[in-house]
């Protein structure tokens, strides 16, 4: 179905122009797209109504069907949550109370209050986003921007800045090599600090298959959350068949980076655009690819003006295009804006957006490298796992294997919350343990608090206890304590977080965010938050062992069941909570005494 729809698409829009695309352009110039939208569109270019209607409802952006003079989006991440002064909850609760509406209501005077999963300023929460302004309101009264958005006076939104800690000089600099160079975000200043130095060396010296064997000398693997060895997956795309002959091959930059607690590549991308373009190139390069796709966060607006213009300047400079640099090699880059759904952090529900149908997730196999973008061999790799590829190629894929641990090679970035007394950005080595990252490099806990937990890798992420601190960052061994990896966003759990209502909350998103393809995933998460609702409630009961092994088995039946890692994952989170944090649930916990229900002694 999906392919005739995008058939329908290339013959009535013009071919790689999509339904998505028409969209987001309306969006874009009104602010909501109607239901009378819909039909219009549909009728202009003769494509059925059901089709342009599930493209929009898709998506959280596209899914608003009325105007509001003014949007505050209030972010619900665990970062957010875990903030100071009450964080997401209490924030909300002043907004609600200045405008007098509750979450996804337009108060009268035309004011919406929406939530948002996060904005990338993860160090500085909670935060909120205004008229599409993302901004810290840790030292913000939400009374007063309501009051001048309500008088017509434009408040003051100053865009936040992430702290970015450098490596000390002993220390291997790799993806933060040029942040204390403020000039790189122009191309003039990138060309003078060297940057696009790997890619002339590359077409000038380096044939593609070299290129790829280089990055497989160097070992690394995916920086997304599965880990997947980059070269491998470059060797699959450049040897793919192309099952129409054209011998067109894609290359994908996966820059919806959607996990809360997380803004690793934000940082790269807004900060040092051309090396991230650079290792793009690259990566079209080594698969021979004439074409690559950047696919932008929505809640990024300034990486993605950052992004635009880096584009913009390399194509005049003949950096991207055709025969770039003067060889053989020709690339266009394309810049396409999300809309707001998690899912398309997942690679086929990426694509599917890009082809401009549903963002469901796909059946694996066929995998992307074989059959992806308009079922053409593709590379799908994260922001940072790009950003790697200029330094590999100027020094070398054996130099870049002899950095990290065990069969984690290199360095990776790793971001962290307001609960330490340094929370930002870090470039570490792999295998640094979680307590040297958290009480050495980050200063340990921030207002005297005391440790409660840690998790990594964003919202699919386990949540790990003091004893599990000594574990190193890594792949496997993070795994070994029922952690992940994944982004390294580490969001960190001081004495006053109450776990049970984080797990809750990650549970509700499991629920906003799963595209509904799968039973596991689309029910599964929504019963996982009617049973924490539940366990939460002292007068339905609170914790009970039957809801406690219903709770378990939910999960199961979602690992094992569900299509793709949201589902899949979503259970790590509880199962962590209940193997390590007994105590968390223990405060929910009612005792049956004489039949009846009593609060527990001492509750």
């Amino acid at each position: 179905m999906s392919e005739n729809l995008i058939a329908l698409q290339n013959k009535f829009l013009g071919q790689g122009t999509t339904v998505y695309d028409r969209l987001s352009t309306l969006h874009e110039s009104q602010g909501y797209v109607s239901d009378d939208d819909i039909m219009a569109l549909a009728q202009q270019y003769n494509l059925p109504p059901a089709h342009v209607r599930s493209t929009a409802k898709f998506y959280e952006e596209l899914a608003r069907d009325e105007p509001a003079d003014h949007s505050v989006k209030v972010c619900i991440g665990e970062a957010c949550r875990a903030a100071p002064n009450g964080g997401c909850d209490a924030l909300e609760a002043r907004f609600a109370e200045a405008l007098g509406v509750e979450a996804d209501q337009t108060s009268e005077d035309g004011i919406r209050l929406e939530h948002v999963a996060c904005l990338g300023y993860c160090g500085l929460g909670p935060n909120a986003m205004v008229d599409d302004h993302p901004i810290s309101m840790a030292q913000r009264d939400p009374a007063k921007l309501v009051e001048a958005l309500r008088n017509g006076e434009p408040p003051e939104l100053p865009e936040p800045q992430n702290r970015v800690y450098m490596p000390p000089e002993s220390k291997p600099r790799v993806l933060l090599r040029h942040f204390d160079n403020a000039d790189v975000v122009s191309l003039e200043g990138a060309r003078a600090a060297g940057v696009y130095g790997s890619l002339e060396k590359a077409l000038g010296e380096m044939t593609p298959e070299e290129v790829v064997q280089e990055v497989e000398r160097s070992r690394l693997r995916g920086r997304g959350g599965a880990g997947f060895p980059t070269g491998r997956k470059f060797r699959t795309v450049a040897e793919a068949e192309v099952a129409d002959g054209s011998g067109q091959r894609y290359v994908v930059d996966n820059f919806d980076e959607g996990d809360a607690g997380s803004y690793q590549d934000k940082e790269l991308v807004e900060r040092d655009p051309h090396t991230h373009l650079e290792g793009l190139l690259l990566a079209a390069y080594a698969c021979r690819a004439s074409e690559a796709y950047i696919y932008v966060r929505y809640e990024y607006p300034r990486a993605l003006r950052i992004l635009n213009r880096a584009v913009e300047e390399a194509a005049e400079a003949g950096l991207v295009g055709d025969n770039i640099l003067g060889s053989d090699f020709s690339c266009r880059v394309h810049v396409v804006k999300g809309q707001g759904a998690y899912i398309c952090g997942e690679e086929t529900s990426l694509l599917r957006s890009l082809e401009g149908v549903p963002a469901l997730v796909s059946f694996k196999p066929p995998f992307p490298a074989h059959k992806g973008l308009w079922g053409r061999p593709t590379a799908v790799n994260n922001t940072e796992t790009l950003h790697n590829l200029p330094w590999i190629i100027e020094h070398g894929g054996e130099a870049y294997a002899e950095l990290g641990y065990e069969n984690s090679r290199g360095t990776k970035l790793v971001s962290l919350n307001t609960n330490v007394k340094r929370p930002g950005l870090y470039e570490v080595e792999l295998g640094i343990t979680l307590r040297e990252l958290i009480f050495d490099l980050a200063g340990g806990m921030a207002d005297g608090k005391a440790f409660k937990g840690v998790q990594v890798g964003g919202p699919l992420g386990g949540i790990l206890p003091e004893s599990a601190l000594d574990t190193p960052l890594d792949f496997e061994a993070l795994e070994e304590v029922d952690g992940i990896l994944g982004h390294a966003g580490v969001v960190v759990y001081d004495e006053d977080d109450d776990l049970v209502e984080i797990c809750r909350g990650l549970m509700k998103f499991c629920a906003v965010e799963s595209c509904g393809k799968c039973f596991p995933c689309r029910i599964g998460a929504v019963r996982g938050t009617e049973l924490f609702d539940q366990m939460m409630d002292p007068g339905k009961g609170g914790v009970t062992s039957e809801r406690l092994e219903l709770l378990e088995d939910l999960c199961e039946t979602m690992k094992f069941g569900s299509l793709c890692a949201l589902g899949a994952m979503a259970p790590l989170p509880v199962e962590t909570l209940i193997r390590y944090f007994p105590e968390e649930l223990d405060r929910h916990r009612l005792q049956e005494k004489g039949g009846d229900l009593e609060q527990e002694a001492g509750r």
